[in-house]
């Protein structure tokens, strides 16, 4: 089946490329703010009959998930947009989803988005360091900054996760940024952090934020919330 692609329909496809695989609510965030959930799904489905994405629902109660199907791909190639296909999500597609939640509301912020490059596309592009972060995004306020993200579902140990934040001070000379922005899924985790950092500050500066925080009040929670001056001294 062929159809005529729009522009927002080729802004779904590349946005999939980037992401791998986003949710319906994603997408709806970004492309749909105006349009009822019904008429989202209606669309999606269009693209996913006609082979230009390919659509994944675990079960009834869970929401579709949505990636570059072949015939997207093919359009994406043709405008030189890598895309890698994949049938179903990753074994940690709950990290994945996750990092697009940060990823929709960094892009959905009021200051203009440089990039963000997920630590798939960071691999992809070269990246020469022994430390691979979560994210890599940078904002034009009006000079560009840049931040190191890590996304924290609580799925390894506190000491694993504070020695990674504790390697970011050697890991990566040369490499100039800002802050590095830790988005964690609960509170104990950040509390735990913040006690850790007290007792032994670092040299680089250190944001906090909840994820539901994030998906609620988008890229501002990173820099105004409770967590901000917790950290290191709060975002200068």
């Amino acid at each position: 089946m062929k159809i005529r692609l729009g522009e927002r329909d080729l802004k779904i496809l590349a946005k999939c490329a980037a992401g791998k695989w986003l949710t319906t609510g994603q997408l709806q965030r970004l492309y749909f703010r105006s349009v009822t959930a019904d008429a989202v799904r209606k669309s999606l489905r269009r693209l996913s009959t006609a082979g230009y994405l390919r659509t994944f629902r675990e079960n009834r109660m869970a929401e579709a998930l949505h990636a570059v199907g072949p015939k997207g791909k093919a359009v994406l190639e043709a405008k030189d947009i890598h895309v890698e296909l994949s049938r179903t999500p990753p074994r940690q597609v709950g990290h994945l989803v996750g990092l697009n939640d940060i990823r929709v509301a960094v892009e959905l912020g009021l200051d203009p988005v440089a990039y963000f490059f997920a630590c798939w596309e960071l691999t992809r592009l070269g990246w020469e360091y022994p430390l691979i972060p979560d994210a890599v995004f940078a904002l034009v306020r009006p000079e560009r900054q840049t931040f190191i993200l890590e996304y924290d579902r609580g799925t390894e140990t506190s000491e694993m996760l504070l020695t990674k934040i504790r390697s970011y001070e050697d890991s990566l000379a040369g490499f100039v940024f800002q802050a590095l922005i830790l988005v964690a899924d609960s509170a104990r985790r950040l509390d735990a952090v913040q006690r850790h950092l007290v007792e032994r500050p670092l040299r680089l500066e250190v944001l906090g934020a909840l994820r539901a925080d994030v998906q609620r009040e988008g890229m501002g929670a990173m820099f105004r919330n409770a967590y901000r001056q917790m950290l290191h001294g709060g975002f200068r």
